[in-house]
């Protein structure tokens, strides 16, 4: 409880997490939105979590609309269950 305090308080710290959305590993892309939806889950998350995907969109992956990439691996994933169950 306390871990996820500092997590929602850092100013920076779902972003970084949202960032890791970028690794080829697909039990990490699952594990991340996992717990980018425990954060949609409190008061103010999901702001947060627009935020963080709009960094992403903008800095990382030069989308035009946010979750062009995460809806491409939905796309391409197709032999991994965890990534698509998350």
């Amino acid at each position: 409880k306390s871990g996820f305090s500092l997590v929602m308080n850092h100013p920076a710290c779902v972003n970084e997490i949202t960032l890791s959305l970028n690794n080829k590993n697909a039990r990490t892309k699952a594990l991340v939105l996992e717990l980018l939806a425990a954060v949609c889950l409190v008061r103010g998350g999901h702001d947060i979590i627009l935020a963080a995907f709009d960094n992403f969109k903008e800095v990382v992956c030069g989308e035009k609309n946010r979750f062009e990439k995460l809806m491409e691996y939905f796309r391409n994933e197709d032999t991994n269950i965890d990534f698509m169950v998350s």
